[in-house]
């Protein structure tokens, strides 16, 4: 009787240790792995937009988004591109609008959290983003005065337009204003437009910044889902770690922790906080600078920026000077390190947003893990990292905890 009571009491004991709460984190690792949740993204804002948050401009822009008339012959919209079941991008290489453009669709889920847009920086706001694909040639090859004359000529989206911004332009269907006008059109469009004068441009301008301040305010509304990493954040954080061990296996866990190891693998320089991106513009050997398909990246993207009309500190925009911090204090004078730079994307939904890289060209996670680990170029800002076999599983299955299932 008392040897049965005693080994009942050493199993009990042997119990309660297993089920003690021990998890394999230290403080360090548990901040950083918190560092990742969602809900401590910043408030959304966008002070050069003063309609960023204001539903009926997110539902007129939706409906922009969606409609493919405003593209050359009514074949393409936004929505062409960025398809929502590819968590908003298209699935190619490079984006194929019109013709094929030169870069790889960025996702634009959790948007409203960026400072600078493309994959080069050239935009600093969502809004005077959403005004490029309009005019681009490759994109959808149409000009602002069109994208004016359709919004004016049907009576849903003047309706709408007016209750948002005021009395509609009809200055733009005077025989005066041509049909095909624009700064960044072929010749006869670039000709025309700056024939038109001065008084007109501005005020064509002014409404079609309001156009993209309404496409803005919708892609505002796209948030990032929740994945099985965010669960298991919230769990590890609230019930502790022996009711999150369930969410992850072994080897995603292993994959996390070699992900926030600084000194194995050099992920968090990049990639950290909620989005899983600095924001930043880095040199990791992918640039070209010779040859055919030159992009020299965040190099000539700073020069667009700042001779971008559309920018916080232009005309249209509704923001105070003081307000456009991260354009009044950017360091304006193009260094070669920017040379081949381009921005940081997510690491969120990279199931869904294959091919990597600007210019689309790895289909795999495999194959950009091996880029780190033998970068094709010496001239990147890539440290050397050693993982063994193990080790990079470990890593590609940790990363696709953070895609959503949807």
């Amino acid at each position: 009787m008392f040897t049965t009571r005693y080994l009942t009491l050493i199993a009990v004991m042997v119990l309660a240790s297993c089920s003690t709460d021990q998890p394999p984190w230290n403080d360090q690792e548990l901040a950083i792995i918190q560092s990742f949740q969602l809900n401590r993204l910043p408030p959304k804002d966008s002070p050069s937009n003063q309609y960023a948050n204001n539903p009926q401009a997110a539902s007129l822009g939706k409906a922009i988004f969606f409609d493919p008339q405003f593209s050359l012959g009514a074949t393409l919209s936004c929505a062409g591109c960025h398809k929502p079941e590819l968590a908003f991008t298209d699935g190619l290489p490079k984006a194929q609008g019109i013709m094929k453009t030169g870069r790889n669709t960025q996702s634009i889920l959790g948007a409203a959290y960026h400072n600078w847009f493309y994959w080069d920086g050239r935009k600093d706001s969502l809004w005077a983003q959403a005004l490029v694909p309009f005019e681009a040639a490759d994109e959808m090859a149409s000009n602002r005065v069109r994208v004016l004359r359709i919004i004016g000529a049907d009576e849903r989206y003047r309706r709408e337009y007016e209750a948002l911004f005021g009395t509609f332009p009809t200055m733009v269907f005077q025989p005066s204003i041509p049909d095909e006008a624009g700064p960044w059109g072929n010749e006869k469009s670039r000709k025309q437009w700056f024939g038109i004068p001065q008084h007109a441009r501005h005020t064509i301008n002014k409404a079609y910044a309001n156009i993209g301040k309404a496409v803005a305010a919708y892609m505002r509304t796209l948030d990032i889902p929740k994945t099985r990493f965010d669960h298991y954040v919230e769990t590890l954080e609230n019930k502790g770690e022996t009711t999150a061990r369930a969410l992850l296996s072994e080897q995603e866990t292993l994959g996390l922790k070699l992900f926030i190891n600084e000194n194995r693998t050099h992920c968090l320089r990049c990639h950290n906080g909620p989005l899983f991106t600095n924001g930043d513009f880095h040199n990791i050997g992918s640039g070209r600078f010779k040859g055919e398909q030159l992009d020299f990246g965040r190099y000539l993207g700073v020069m667009a920026l700042q001779q971008d009309a559309f920018n916080c500190l232009g005309r249209y925009s509704d923001a105070e000077p003081e307000q456009c911090q991260s354009l009044r204090f950017l360091q304006r004078d193009v260094h070669e390190e920017l040379k081949g730079a381009f921005k940081t994307p997510s690491l969120r939904n990279l199931d869904k947003t294959a091919p990597h890289f600007h210019d689309g060209r790895f289909g795999s996670l495999e194959a950009v893990i091996q880029h780190y680990l033998a970068p094709q170029t010496p001239d990147s800002e890539l440290p050397d990292i050693q993982l063994d076999d193990t080790e990079q599983q470990a890593i590609l299955a940790f990363l696709k905890t953070l895609t959503h299932d949807r």
